[in-house]
Order: C-alpha cells, then structure tokens, then sequence
C-alpha cells in the first residue's frame, strides 16, 4: 500500500485543497467547522465552503459543500472567509464575495440543521461604500459574528485609507478584469499581498439588530505604545479576526499579512496574534494591553474560536502556510487544521492547550521518572508518529538538550533547548521531503523561553504533523513535516554536557 501524508487525529481535507477556518460554531450538540475549499483540484481555486461536524471535536465527519460560487457576485474568487452564528434556532453565515478589485459581504441560512444554505436574495448586504469611504472596497473581509447584549457585531480585516488614496481605491474596485487568473486574496496580487494597494491593513466594527443593515462603528487600531509602528504600516489585511471574552479580558485575534519580522516574532511570511485589551463599542477603538504570537511554529494561520456548552473556548487553525510547498497535492489533497486547543488567559497572556476530549484516544502508555542523557538515549516502547509524548527537561550543563524525533537511517526532526540563546529550536531541516516557502527559512523555527533551565513539553506527533505545547501552553510552535513510513524513532540527546528528562510519559494515539 502506497504511504499516505494524512494524520490520524487532525481534521484533514478529504480531497481537493483548503485553507481557512470559516464558522466555527457549536450547533445543535455538535462542533461545526465550515472552511475554505476548492474540491476539484488540491490547489486554491474558486473558494467554496467546505463542511466538518464533530460530536468530540476529535473525529470529523465531512458533509456536503456547504456554499458554491454560483452567483454573479462571487465570480473568480468565490465563496470567501466568514463566520457562522445562531439565530432564532437557524445557522447563519456572514461570508465574503471576494473578486480581484472588490469585496463584499453576503448572507446565507439554513434552517435544516446546517445541511444546506439559502444565500439572501438582498446579497450582497454589505459594501464598503455603505459604511465609511476610510475602508477600501477592494480590501474588505473575512467578517467575524457575535452578539453582544442583544446586539450583533462583526469584526472584519480591510485597509485604511488616508483621504488622498480614496478616490484610487473606488476607481481600482470599477475595474472589470474580466476571468483574469485565479489567486487568492491571501496569496499576492489580487489584494491583500499587494503593495501596490491603497491603504494599510486595519479592522473595523460594525453592529446590527438583524443581520442584514449594518451600521459602521469605527476601525479598531490607532497608535499606540504597546504596538511598534510596523503594525499600522501593514501591506496587507488583518486577516480572519476574531473576538471574545474570556477570563475577565477581551480577546481580539488576527493574522496580519506581511508583518515585518521582529527578533524572533513573526518568522512566518504570514502571522497569527492575540491581543489583550478593550473594545470600545461606542467608537470601536480597540485599546491594546498586551500582544503576542499565537503560534511560534512555521505551519499555523487564520486561527478561529467556538465556544462550548460548557463554557470553553476552543480555537483551531490552518496547519500550513501560504507560498510553500505542499506534498500532499501528490495524493490529490492539501490542508489541515490544528488541534481543537481550549484557551484561557493567566498572568496577563493567552494560554492553549490540546483539548481534553483527546485523553479518550490515549493507549499504550510508557512511563519513566527519570532519564539521564549525557549523548543520546532511547527509552524502550518510546516510539512511532502517532503519538503523545510528554516530559519535563533540564539541560543542565549541556549546551544544547532535546528529542529526535520522527527518526530513521536518512531523516530526523531536532526539538531541542539553545542554552546560551535561551531558546526552544525547532529543526525540520532534515525531517523528508524538503519544503520551500518565500521566507528566508522555512526549516527553522525559534522560541525565547523565559525559564530555559527546566520546562515542560507536551508533544503531538500524527504522521506529518508536530504541534508543540510549552509551559503549559505558554508558547506553541506547530510544524508539518514528511518523513518516510519508516521513521519512527525518538531520541533523548544532549551535546557539550549531561542533562535530564523527567516524567516521561508516552501514549499512543489513534482516533
């Protein structure tokens, strides 16, 4: 049988290719994910609506295509990223129609449970000319639901426009570029990636009583200390936002587009943040305590949240990256999506960790106390690629400390502490198939740890997939990888000095 790239445990589009988390939302008992996708060939192409349920947020169930291109409005780029909200028990979506010159949002409803959608016969709803001539028409998207004291509000990405680009903007959005060639908004030229658009990348909040008038609230960033001017010069959209409230904070979530690498924050051509803070509903102003990186990996974007019956709040993302390669479009499909991690905010950061519907599918357990390492080590039954690993290390006097994992005669993945730069390491150089991006380093990824003398890992390996939780979720870095079938192995190793890994603990996971 030929060897296949798909995880186990990790939602996966069952063919074509997918992008975007759209309408988390939990409905009816069950977690719903709709997402971006093109089913007819594993590349971006005109974007539909594709559609999971889960009962435990681990084993998804694929239904049929929620949304299709097939109106005028949503010609070349399709069905675009939005989000899903209940009302008077029916499941209402809010999606972008995005072509190459213009976006516009539109509605759509089900009232059988979410099987099919009836797009409104007003649609679009929503221009960019209803609201303000500061947001442009051409970069207006990705509208994130909620509802808040009886009102609806969504949050979405665009550009700002200074005065003297706005007469440019409403020119570029009458433009008829005819079928033109099929990008998508995220990937480069037909808005969000180009530099030659108007304005910087901002968002913005509006509110309704019904869905269906919005009302222009105001956009939410202005400067500020907390944030480096880098974040208001933005070439591109704040992406895929969305906002919640949690633990007494206020939780705005975005991937912003080209965000200029700082130190060893944002190392992806495209990044995920959170920010801490509080919304002004009044003015929509947005006033920033805290920002940091949702995920420190390479493979990680668009991240969205649902909140549960029993309160949590669960968040997923795209596990990929825009500009890279991808070799699963070989078997015909490319895209996955994290982990379902439950969040919460202590000591004034967002935490995540893997949701706990997933001890269910724990088996095979290994335990070890303790494991000295002054070399390399392995630790019998401590082996495979579908797996849970978990330990505490202390590098001690080694210079660097860590795992080999994913390890066979030709390939191994490095996760390892750098003692004297007090960072986490994340190595695919020599993990498999090799992987390109437009990033200067697509292999290596970096994170400060703020007690490099012992922390705490929890491991998630599920065949070409590595997610990695640190300090109990304090930082994450989430990377796909392409090892051979064969490559199985997981080393302890230490160079310049001895270390130790304490309470080793390793399951099997199959879902």
């Amino acid at each position: 049988m030929k060897h296949s790239y798909r995880p186990k445990y990790h939602a996966s589009v069952p063919a074509g290719w997918c992008n975007d988390p759209n309408g988390t939302v939990w409905y009816q008992g069950k977690a719903h994910l709709f997402f971006q996708h093109y089913p007819y060939k594993a590349q971006w192409g005109t974007m539909h609506w594709g559609h999971f349920v889960s009962e435990d947020l681990i084993r998804w169930r694929t239904l049929p295509v929620a949304l299709r291109p097939e109106e005028d409005y949503e010609r070349i780029c399709g069905c675009c990223s939005g989000s899903a909200i209940e009302k008077d028990g029916k499941l209402w979506l809010l999606y972008t129609a995005a072509q190459p010159t213009l976006q516009r949002q539109c509605l759509a409803v089900s009232e059988d449970g979410g099987l099919t959608f009836r797009k409104d016969p007003a649609n679009p709803i929503l221009t960019a000319e209803m609201l303000s001539d500061e947001v442009s028409p051409l970069d207006f998207r990705d509208p994130r639901l909620f509802e808040k004291d009886g009102t609806y509000y969504f949050v979405a990405g665009i550009r700002l426009l200074a005065p003297a680009e706005r007469e440019r903007a409403a020119a570029l959005s009458h433009m008829d570029l005819g079928l033109g060639e099929q990008r998508s908004p995220s990937a480069g030229s037909l808005s969000g990636g180009d530099e030659e658009n108007p304005g910087f990348g901002n968002l913005i909040l509006c509110r309704s009583r019904d869905l269906k008038r919005w009302e222009y609230v105001g956009h939410l960033l202005e400067p500020q200390p907390e944030l480096p001017p880098e974040f208001y010069a933005l070439h591109g959209v704040y992406e895929c936002p969305d906002y919640f409230e949690l633990d007494g904070y206020e939780v705005l979530l975005s991937s912003p587009q080209n965000l200029p690498q700082m130190g060893r924050d944002y190392q992806n051509l495209h990044s995920g943040l959170y920010m801490l803070g509080k919304l002004d509903f009044e003015s929509g102003r947005f006033r920033v305590d805290t920002v940091g990186e949702l995920d420190r990996g390479a493979d990680f974007y668009a991240a969205q949240t649902m909140k549960l019956p029993d309160g949590r709040i669960v968040l997923l993302a795209w596990k990929e990256m825009w500009d890279r390669s991808y070799p699963t479009q070989a078997e015909g499909w490319a895209g996955t999506y994290t982990l379902p991690r439950e969040l919460r905010v202590a000591d004034g950061r967002l935490l995540q960790r893997p949701v706990r519907e997933l001890e269910a599918y724990r088996s095979a357990p290994v335990t070890l106390d303790r494991l000295r390492v002054d070399g390399e080590a392995a630790v019998e039954g401590v082996s495979g690629s579908v797996l849970e690993l978990r330990c505490r290390l202390r590098p001690g006097a080694a210079a660097r400390a860590g795992l080999k994992l994913f390890c066979g005669q030709q390939h191994e993945t490095l996760l390892y502490v750098d003692r004297a730069a007090g960072e986490l390491v994340l190595d695919r150089s020599h993990s498999g198939v090799p992987l390109k991006g437009r990033e200067k380093d697509v292999q290596i990824r970096r994170c400060a740890l703020e007690h490099p003398e012992e922390l705490e890992l929890e491991l998630f390996l599920d065949v070409s997939s590595l997610e990695v939780f640190v300090d109990g979720g304090r930082s994450v870095m989430t990377a796909n990888l392409f090892p051979d079938p064969e490559d199985l192995g997981i080393h302890f190793f230490s160079e310049g000095g001895a270390a130790e890994f304490t309470e080793i603990r390793k399951y099997d996971l199959m879902a």
